[in-house]
């Protein structure tokens, strides 16, 4: 019997929903029902009956009755008299299942296959219902029967009220379908199709909240369209969501206020979160604190991340770090220091999600906790390095807070990194390397690690800028040298990894520094490129041609950048020289037939000389003319390193009016150029250039290859650290 509905909408086909559209009405004889029981069977507002020549008056088809302990009205059926030439009467299984169809309380408990049903014809009312009985209670007679038969037939006839009007493919159509419950199966969809165009669906959303509050089986489409609408209006429709059991409409909640902005709203999913089990609800729940200011979320986050770190869902974790990193909470900052370190058991970190919650809290406030741990004296960091040693070590503490106090240009650890270059202690083997094989990788990550953590101290002690700093100089000029204590300082991590290539980065990176904080003049730069020359590198030691030539190239460029007027007679004439005789950065070839061949080390060599003779040639033409830099930038045929030399040039000027001007050409500059790019905007910029960043950010995301972006990306976002801790 279940397909005598479909068998008679194939019969008649001028049947459809809204055939029949309002026939409904209370009945007149429920007024001894209390008030709170009497609904109105169609969501409040009975729709007149129709006009002319087939308008009757009501006839009723009983009382209110009770049905499950609910109050379920009575209703009327209001019928052409051309149809029925003598009162209809329903069986009471009719009039049962018609008040229960229309009875908002109890129209739920219709059993989900005759949902299609119900949505297709729920205009029709009693015709729909009667299908429904036959379904469940076969008591109705045949004269009952044949007289609903009969309205069906004269219904597709006559073509009463109007069917097939409520077109969902219209908007005016598509509203309509939705107001009056008809042809829900279609029209849901329709409006699922205007997700990603909430400005369609804008004129719906008062129809659709209403179609939430008094519940379909289409709740969590409602609630999607709703939420992914982001309008204020669905507000009410949220707060029911909340306390839904479906866990999808709770998260469909979470996204609607997240773009809202309710903080009430908020509060009332907070108090959900700890009977939720599903992470993912418990992920959207917290997600909300990133776009609502709310220090009960906030709170919520950092218990979280002080709570046992390898128990909670990694998902749980980097949000709790991204709610942090907008709540902007002071006293969060020890603890977002630790999840920073963080590794769940796969290798997935925390590093970045926790660093931008680190970076958004002030200067004053982060600062000090950062040297502390640079010089590894927090205690509760510490103990979480020793309760971690696989995964752990104090260099990588070294190098991220190194980064971090770069970023806050934080001038009291400059002295603290200077006596870290200057340490003569050896840096000890983390002893859980001791019972590994030295082929194991670990111990090849552990050297490397002792080499970027050094390089970024010096990295950094170059952006908080150490200009006349005679310490500095003394300290940076013995490392260029590899005196005594730095062959000693990095001697585990240098036997480790076989090679010299700490030892470069050391030493270029020390000259790096003296050039670009002018701490070392032409004269005493010739010196050291004559100490390249001495017996040290006429060891055996490996690749010890390849370090001579690595150090002379990085010298050539970093001078080129940092040039003065007159310096292409001095210090590029004397890089030239050799070029051409084959000076200090020839030495012999070792006899060992698979050792690299002379013209690798010369090509390279003189490549670079030849590359950054534009630059020599700029300083002498601009000298200190910040305009004549701007106007070298904007020029069609600027070479890459002119362009790096007029950035750096411009940065070194001060004036904000130029920090458009480097900005407009920092997607033309290489990875080697986006350094002082970033750093000549760190200079320029102030806090009010902070949204110009981020518009930037956004616009190299889409003009950008992806290797190429993520490096400006990583730049760009410490630069609005760097900007909005300027005072």
């Amino acid at each position: 019997m279940g397909s005598l509905a479909p068998g008679l909408r194939s019969a008649y086909p001028g049947l459809c929903s809204g055939a029949l559209s309002g026939r409904l009405i209370p009945s007149p004889n429920m007024s001894h029902l209390p008030a709170a029981d009497v609904d109105s069977p169609f969501f409040g507002e009975p729709i007149p009956a129709p006009r002319g020549r087939y308008a009757t008056s009501p006839r009723p088809t009983g009382a209110g009755i009770k049905l499950d302990g609910l109050a379920c009205p009575g209703v009327a059926l209001r019928l052409p008299r051309a149809v029925f030439w003598r009162p209809f009467r329903a069986p009471h299984s009719l009039a049962k299942y018609v008040t229960s169809a229309c009875d908002k309380k109890t129209l739920a408990m219709i059993d989900e296959k005759k949902r299609m049903l119900y949505d297709t014809c729920a205009d029709l009312g009693a015709i729909c219902v009667v299908t429904l009985d036959l379904e469940i209670n076969m008591t109705m007679n045949r004269r009952a029967l044949g007289g609903l038969t009969a309205l069906v037939m004269v219904a597709g006839a006559f073509g009463l009220s109007g069917c097939g009007q409520v077109d969902v493919n219209t908007p005016e159509g598509l509203e309509k379908a939705i107001k009056s419950r008809q042809k829900l199966e279609k029209a849901i969809p329709k409006v699922s199709s205007m997700l990603a165009r909430p400005d369609e669906m804008k004129p719906l959303i008062p129809a659709l909240v209403d179609l939430y509050q008094d519940g379909s089986s289409f709740d969590r489409e409602v609630i999607q369209a709703l939420a992914s609408s982001g309008d204020a209006q669905a507000d009410s429709a949220f707060r029911k969501a909340v306390k839904s059991t479906d866990y999808k409409q709770v998260i469909q909640a979470a996204y609607g206020i997240k773009k809202t902005g309710n903080r009430d709203i908020q509060n009332e999913l907070l108090g959900v979160y700890d009977n939720q089990k599903n992470p993912d609800v418990k992920r959207a729940i917290l997600e909300t604190g990133t776009a609502i200011k709310n220090e009960n979320v906030a709170r919520k986050a950092m218990d979280i991340l002080n709570g046992d770190l390898d128990e909670t869902p990694f998902t749980l974790l980097r949000t709790s770090c991204d709610v942090l990193a907008y709540q902007e909470i002071p006293e969060a900052v020890e603890t977002i220091l630790i999840a920073i370190y963080h590794q769940d058991g796969v290798g997935r970190s925390l590093s970045s999600n926790c660093t931008k919650a680190l970076l958004a809290l002030d200067k004053d406030v982060v600062g000090p906790v950062l040297l502390k741990a640079y010089k590894l004296e927090d205690e509760k960091l510490q103990q979480f390095v020793k309760d971690h040693p696989d995964t752990l070590t104090n260099e990588t503490i070294r190098n991220n807070t190194a980064n971090a106090l770069a970023l806050y240009r934080y001038t009291e650890a400059v002295e603290p990194m200077l006596d870290y270059i200057a340490d003569t202690k050896t840096i000890p083997v983390p002893g859980t390397l001791a019972i590994r094989p030295n082929t194991d990788p670990a111990w090849q990550m552990w050297a490397s690690l002792v080499g970027v953590a050094s390089q970024s101290t010096l990295f950094s002690l170059n952006d908080i800028g150490i200009h006349g700093n005679q310490r500095a100089k003394q300290v940076l000029t013995e490392l260029f040298n590899w005196t005594m204590p730095y062959q000693s300082k990095f001697k585990n991590a240098i036997e480790l990894t076989g090679t010299t290539n700490i030892e470069v980065s050391q030493r270029v990176n020390a000259y790096r520094l003296l050039r670009e904080n002018d701490l070392i003049s032409n004269t005493e730069t010739l010196a050291l490129i004559e100490k390249l020359k001495g017996e040290e590198f006429q060891d055996e030691r490996t690749f010890r041609n390849w370090a001579r030539t690595s150090i002379g190239t990085d010298m050539v460029t970093y001078s080129a950048v940092t040039s003065k007027s007159g310096d292409t007679s001095t210090i590029w004439a004397a890089f030239n020289a050799m070029k051409e005789s084959g000076g200090v950065f020839f030495v012999p070839v070792p006899e060992d037939p698979d050792a690299p061949k002379l013209d690798h080390y010369n090509d390279g060599v003189s490549q670079r000389i030849a590359d950054v003779k534009g630059a020599f040639e700029l300083a002498d033409k601009c000298d200190t003319n910040a305009e004549c830099y701007a106007t070298a930038l904007k020029a069609a045929n600027v070479g890459n390193y002119e362009r790096i030399k007029a950035v750096y040039e411009l940065g070194l000027s001060g004036d904000h009016k130029y920090f458009e001007v480097v900005a407009s050409v920092y997607k033309n500059l290489d990875v080697f150029g986006q350094l002082y790019g970033t750093k000549a905007l760190a200079q320029l910029g102030t806090k009010d250039d902070v949204e110009s960043v981020k518009q930037l950010n956004e616009k190299l995301s889409k003009e950008m290859n992806q290797l190429q972006y993520q490096t400006a990306k990583t730049s760009l976002e410490g630069l609005i650290t760097t900007l909005k801790n300027k005072k």
